[in-house]
Parts: structure tokens; sequence; C-alpha cells
């Protein structure tokens, strides 16, 4: 019975139903193994085994109570815990009921910390990048400060360099915002730097240093070739302009020498320089006589057409030249004008013929050595210097006929002594350079030397020629009426300032001017005999000073003037009418 028992697979016992608990599932490989064990049996044993059955099932039964009974403990407090148990799931059942409302939000909450997490990556990445490519950065970051540097000590070069790599830069990645940054503080570098070039040009600039720094204003291609050109042009009139303003205009004298030296040299250099920077195909072309209307014309339009031009953009082409080509003489044109209005108000305050011949000289080579870069402007000259030497000799006349008028107003008609004669004649003889009125003859002596002949191609007479023959002194006759002295003394210091810049173009006008001053001279003589009763020696004396003015003083004067305008006579006939008239009456 032992052996059946043990036998019988576990789990199989049908009180287990009548204490309320669910029987386990046999396991099929047991089951297997116990019908197996059945079918081996007798008929006896078979017929035995429902009766071992329900005894293995009592036995069973009761160490069950006996269990029970001893360890009803253990089935209280499993009682309890499943009352435990199933409150806790109840609990649970409620966190998770929850747990599933919020799984929707956490799910969102998730998707936003996945995006961020990816942008922080992203970053990471580029922080990552960033430390890996530091140094080149840092040298990219230092490109503004080492042009600023460049531009700071003149290596231009360099600096046109690094702001062309910029530029290549911005070519390539123009949406980074640091290389906008670059770009915009290499554009303030480089504006900074044309202004130091265009400085450069405001000052005094040799022509290799030129070229440099119009190859420069070339590279940064701030302007077009015909802003280039005007902007060229305004600096170096700015800096002639400059000089201009330095010159002190206290003496016009020194004023006009010095403002002739700086367009003489600044304005030949500014030319010379703008013909070396800039080629200009008009001007070429006129040079050449294949200008517009020149000979090489239809040569011209030939090789256009062998070129594949038409005449028309020939014609467009060329006019674009000749228009760049006249800044530079419209400029020229200005900057004469100015000088030209600076002469106008400066020479009438040059009261010396000597410093005004000295300014005449200096003009004139100052327009022959522009001559060369064609700019001779000595025909605008001789206008302005005629009008001044006419303004002085006018001036110096005026002076002569009123010193004429005063002296004759004060003249007491009496002889000249005897020993006073001889007086005047020894200091005539022992002083030749005297301009004093005891001493006229020799004043007029040492003051008229002209040679023979003018200057000729200049428009002037030389001054100072020592072979002046004799018959150029004043007849001593002249130093017994002292009026008539004073007057010649006059007319010869006029003739002496006229002498020093006499142009051809003077020679009507100083007649008319002498002329006029000898007719005012014998009018005065006139008025003087009929508005003065005179005694009968004071007549003859009178009428003596009369008839030395005509036969003398006139003749004398028309042969001063024929020494300094060779081949000029000074018309007479009216003065002379006029003495003729006085000696009647008296």
């Amino acid at each position: 019975m032992e052996t059946a028992i043990s036998r019988r697979p576990t789990g199989s016992f049908g009180g287990a139903s009548t204490l309320g608990t669910k029987s386990v599932p046999s396991n099929s490989a047991q089951s297997d193994a116990y019908l197996s064990e059945l079918l081996s049996y007798s008929l006896d044993r078979l017929r035995k085994e429902p009766d071992l059955l329900r005894d293995e099932k009592a036995q069973v039964e009761r160490a069950l109570q006996t269990t029970a009974v001893t360890q009803y403990g253990a089935f209280i407090e499993t009682a309890r815990c499943l009352t435990v148990m199933s409150d806790e799931l109840s609990s649970v059942c409620g966190h998770l009921d929850r747990v599933l409302e919020g799984i929707p939000e956490l799910a969102s909450t998730c998707e936003s910390f996945s995006a961020q997490s990816g942008a922080v990556l992203d970053a990471h990445a580029q922080n990552k990048h960033l430390a890996a490519n530091q140094s080149a950065l840092l040298e990219l970051l230092e490109v503004p400060s080492l042009m600023d540097t460049c531009v700071r000590n003149a290596v231009y070069d360099e600096a046109l360099d690094l702001q062309a790599f910029i530029s290549r830069l911005g070519l390539l990645h123009p949406d980074v915002p640091v290389v906008k940054l670059l770009m915009a503080q290499v554009a303030a570098v480089g504006q900074t730097m044309l202004q130091q070039l265009l400085a450069r040009l405001k000052a005094s600039i040799q022509l290799p240093e030129c070229l440099r720094v119009m190859g420069y204003l070339r590279r940064i291609a701030a302007f077009s070739e015909a802003d280039l050109r005007l902007q060229f042009l305004q600096c170096r009139d700015e800096w002639v302009s400059s000089l201009v303003e330095e010159l002190d205009e206290g003496d016009s004298y020194e004023y006009v020498k010095h403002l002739t030296d700086v367009h003489r040299l600044h304005l030949f250099d500014a030319v010379m320089q703008y013909r070396a920077v800039f080629f200009d195909a008009a001007g070429a072309a006129a040079a050449s006589g294949t200008g517009p209307g020149g000979p090489g014309v239809s040569a011209t339009l030939g090789a256009s057409a062998l070129g594949g031009t038409s005449p028309a953009q020939d014609a467009v082409a060329l006019a674009a030249a000749v228009k760049e080509s006249a800044m530079l003489h419209s400029w020229v044109q200005h900057r004469v004008s100015l000088y030209l209005a600076a002469l106008r108000a400066h020479l009438p305050n040059i009261t010396e013929g000597g410093n005004l011949a000295s300014v005449l000289e200096h003009c004139m080579y100052c327009a022959s050595s522009l001559a060369r870069v064609g700019l001779d402007f000595q025909g605008l000259l001789a206008p302005l210097f005629e009008g001044c030497a006419l303004s002085l000799l006018t001036a110096h006349l005026a002076g002569a006929v009123e010193a004429f008028n005063a002296k004759l107003e004060s003249h007491k008609w009496v002889p000249l002594p005897g020993p006073m004669l001889a007086k005047a004649r020894s200091e005539r003889a022992l002083a030749p350079g005297s301009t004093s009125q005891a001493g006229l003859a020799a004043a007029a002596e040492g003051a008229l030397t002209a040679p023979e002949g003018g200057e000729g191609a200049e428009g002037r007479t030389s001054g100072g020629g020592n072979n002046a023959p004799e018959d150029l002194a004043p007849p001593y006759v002249i130093m017994e009426h002292f009026p008539l002295a004073v007057l010649t003394n006059g007319v010869l210091t006029a003739l002496n300032e006229l002498r020093q810049c006499a142009m051809a173009g003077l020679s009507k006008p100083a007649a008319g001017l002498l002329s006029q001053a000898l007719e005012h001279a014998a009018a005065s003589l006139m008025h003087y005999r009929h508005t003065h009763a005179l005694a009968d020696s004071e007549a003859a004396l009178f009428g003596s000073a009369t008839r030395a003015a005509l036969d003398v003083v006139l003749p004398y004067v028309a042969s001063c003037y024929a020494r300094i305008f060779p081949g000029s006579k000074l018309d007479t006939s009216s003065t002379a009418a006029m003495l003729r008239s006085v000696l009647q009456e008296g």
C-alpha cells in the first residue's frame, strides 16, 4: 500500500477541492507515467486501486486537518494578507489610472526633450568643431586689427591682400554672421586706408610715390576711371590751394613772385603726374594726327571694321575718352584763371617799374616753363601788365604835372645867378647819378640808358645798357627854368619806370598819356599867363621858359620816348600849338 501511494502522482488528491483551493494542473509527463503504471497493473490490482485512493484521500484529509489546526495562525495571516493585498491592488489600480492619464503628457515632454537634446547635441558638435579649429578662427578674427596695423604703418600691399581675402570669404560664406562682421570691420579699415591715400595726394608727392598711390586706389576699386581722375585733380587742387593760402599777401611784389613759383612748380608736377597715371586715348590720337577730323580717320575706321566694332561704337568710345581727357584741361583752365585773377588784384599794388619788370619776367618764365606741358599763357599776361604799366605811367605823369603846377605857382621869375649856374655845372660833372632838380641833366643821363633796340620777342626793352649816346642827356638850358626842370625830371622818372617793362603794345597808349601830360603842362602855362600880371622882365623870362618848352623840352621828351620804343614817334603837335599860342599872346 505504501508503494502504491508513493507511485501516484502528486497533486491528484480529490480533497483539494473541498478546501476551496484550486488544484494544481497535473504535469502531462506525470500523467503519462501514471497511466502507463495503471496499464501495467493486474486486474486485481486495478480493482483495489479505488479503495487505495480513498484511503489515501482520507489520510491526506486527516493530515490536512491536523495541519490546519496546528497552523491556524498562518491561515489567519494569509487571510489578512489577502485583504491587504486586495486594498493595495485597488490603490495600485488607482495609481495606474493616474499613470495612464499622465502618459500623453510624458510622451510630449519626452519628445520635447528629445528635440532639445538634439539641439544641444548639435551645439555640442559645433563647439567641438570650434575647439578643434580655434587657432584658425583666432587668426581669422585678427584680420581687421592686422589690416588696421598695416594701414597705420603704410604697408598698403598687405592691407589690400587682407581685404581681398575677406572679400573672397564673404563671397563663399555670405550668410555667416561672423563673416558679415569681418566684412564690416574690414570695410571700415578700408575706408580709413582710402582717406589716407587721398590725403597723400593732397600733400607734396613725387611721381614714383604718386604712381604707387594711384595703383593702390585702383586696387581698392572705390572709384570708376572717370571718378578717379576727378579725385586726383581735386586732391592736387587742394594741395595747390593750400600752398597759395599760406602765402603772405602783405607785400604784393613778394606775393606775386611766390604765387608764380607755386604755379610753375606744382602745376607742372600735377600735369606730368596726371599724364603719367592716366593715358588719354583722345590726346594721343590728337598728338599723332589720328584724332577727329585728322588724316588718320579713315585708317582708324578701317581698323575698327577689321576688329569687328562699328563706327558708332568707336565714336562713343572716342567721345568718352575726350570727356575724360577734358577734365585735365578744365582744371588747368581753372587754375590759370585763379592765377590771373590774383595777378589782376595784386599788380596794381606794385608801384615801381623795376618790381613790375621783375614780376613780368618771373611770370613769363613760369608761362614758358608750363609751355612744355602745353600750358603757355604768355598771351594772357600782356594785357594785365600793359594795364599796370599804363597805370604806373599815368600816376607818375600826373605827379610830374602836379609838381610842375606847384612849382610854377611858387616860382619867382628872376634870372638865375652866374655862380649858381657854375655850381650846377660842377655838380653835374661830379654827381652823374643825382636825381635832384639841380642835377637833372645827370639824373637823366644816368637813368635813360636804353640800348638802340627793344627786346623784340618779349615785347619789352632791356634796361641798363652802358653805351647810351650823349644826346640823351637833358639840355642844360632847361636848368635856367626850374618849373621846366621839375616837369622834365618828373617825365624822365615816369619814362624810366616805363622803360623797365616797355612792352610793344604800350607804345601807342604811352604816347597818348605822355602827349596828354604835356598838353596839361602847356595848358598850365597858358592859364598862368592869363591869370598872372607879369612885369616886363618877368614876362621876358616867362616867354623864354615857354620857348624852351617848345624848342627844347618837347623834342627832348620825344627823343627819350623814341629811345624806349624804337620806331615810334610822339605826337607833340597839339602841345606845340598851345605853346606857340602862349608865345604869340606874350
